[in-house]
């Protein structure tokens, strides 16, 4: 457990059951403490995807329950934190009475470094999805819309060329002192389903990367609907995914295509701050002249006379509902600016792709459990986060409160 047996008076299923009950009534966790989320992670699964992954194979110190919590310290202490500094975190009483760490263990940030560019990332990533299955009941979106909408976008994080195992160059880069890689996430309620990894220099292209992740997404619900930006821009994927899902997408103004059937427009229409030009049934052309299969074309102007044109396969729908699936995107843009500011994201921890990939998974651990206590307390990210890290120190004192054999109930008020 996360904290001494002793000082929780239920078992983790005991606890899962209260509140999976509380959820039916409440639908909604309220004002949550950093205690009880970390007693909605349920240890005997964590135990199990240890044992099944088999991470701790021939390690004698950094166990992947170790790294997993320091990690989770870190990553939430996020506005100092590097290698180094989880070396000075590891050190710490509060770290290991919090994490049952035995007292005597050592480490260097340079054995960290080699622990992140070698362990199973099967286990962070088995984790993490156990930890989606069961946080994303307490998140789920209240939406007017009868489609499970998915925003679909990518996200860039450089590092010194000579550092990065593996990179994309931005631009033309003569001296090409720094690398990039990209992140493609994938947000279902506003909660991360999904990510992948890119590092391929033909990765920077969002035609290779957001249909991967589309189409490696594994919830097949027959109502889901796919929102992603322009970065889209081949016909042939536009094509691919019309055979097997929904998606709205934006084109850019100009394109070439072939009307097939115009639909009758309301008078005069406007939908937030766009005026509604044009709803047809067009084929696109690719700059082959190859023709697309039939998409609907909405052509719309907002109130500064820029067009905003908009391509989806949802053919029955009204255009409102179009238009307020694609400002969904924006979501994801807030997201990303969570992950970089308050996660400090846009700080590589591992040059290496294996390392990479396992804070690729943390980041979406902790920022599921962030999201969780944010809405639950209906705070902002940064005080969400500010809070939740603030109240490990209660239940620190309280442990010790509890070991000098006092009453925490009586001091902790």
């Amino acid at each position: 457990m996360f904290v001494s047996q002793i000082y929780y008076k239920y078992t983790n299923l005991y606890i899962y059951l209260y509140l999976s009950q509380q959820l039916a009534v409440d639908k909604e966790l309220k004002n949550i403490h950093a205690r009880d989320l970390l007693k909605l992670i349920p240890e005997d699964k964590f135990a199990s995807i240890i044992k099944d992954t088999n991470v701790d194979f021939q390690v004698k110190k950094l166990f992947g329950r170790t790294m997993f919590f320091l990690l989770l310290y870190g990553l939430l202490d996020s506005k100092r934190s590097s290698l180094r500094t989880l070396e000075q975190s590891f050190k710490t009483q509060k770290f290991k009475v919090l994490f049952k760490i035995d007292p005597l263990q050592q480490i260097k940030y340079n054995s960290l470094s080699d622990r992140l560019a070698t362990m199973n990332v099967d286990f962070f990533k088995d984790v993490y999805e156990m930890l989606y299955d069961l946080l994303s009941t307490y998140y789920n979106e209240t939406d007017r819309l009868s489609y499970n909408i998915i925003r679909v976008d990518s996200t860039m994080v450089a590092e010194a060329a000579n550092k990065l195992e593996k990179g994309m160059i931005i631009g033309n880069q003569t001296n090409k002192k720094s690398k990039q890689v990209k992140y493609t996430f994938s947000m279902t309620n506003l909660f991360p389903s999904s990510a992948e990894l890119f590092t391929d220099q033909s990765d920077l292209n969002e035609g290779v990367t957001i249909p991967q992740v589309i189409k490696n997404y594994i919830d097949k619900r027959d109502n889901n609907v796919f929102v992603f930006d322009r970065g889209v821009k081949s016909r042939k994927v536009y094509n691919e995914l019309d055979q097997e899902l929904w998606f709205v997408t934006r084109i850019d103004p100009g394109a070439i295509y072939e009307v097939v059937e115009s639909f009758e427009l309301e008078k005069n229409l406007v939908v937030g701050n766009l005026t509604i030009k044009k709803d047809d049934l067009v084929i696109l052309f690719d700059k082959h002249h190859k023709k697309s299969r039939p998409f609907r074309l909405i052509q719309t102007e907002d109130s500064k006379g820029k067009e905003l044109w908009f391509i989806t396969n949802l053919l029955e729908d009204k255009i409102n509902t179009i238009v307020e699936i694609y400002k969904k995107r924006w979501d994801i843009e807030v997201f990303f600016r969570f992950l970089k500011q308050e996660l400090n994201f846009k700080h590589i921890f591992s040059t290496k792709i294996n390392g990479l990939q396992i804070m690729l998974y943390m980041t979406m651990i902790v920022s599921m459990l962030i999201l969780v206590y944010k809405k639950a307390n209906n705070l902002g990210y940064k005080l969400a986060m500010f809070q939740l890290f603030y109240q490990l120190d209660d239940i620190y004192g309280e442990m010790l409160v509890e070991r000098l054999g006092g009453d925490p109930s009586l001091v902790f008020r």
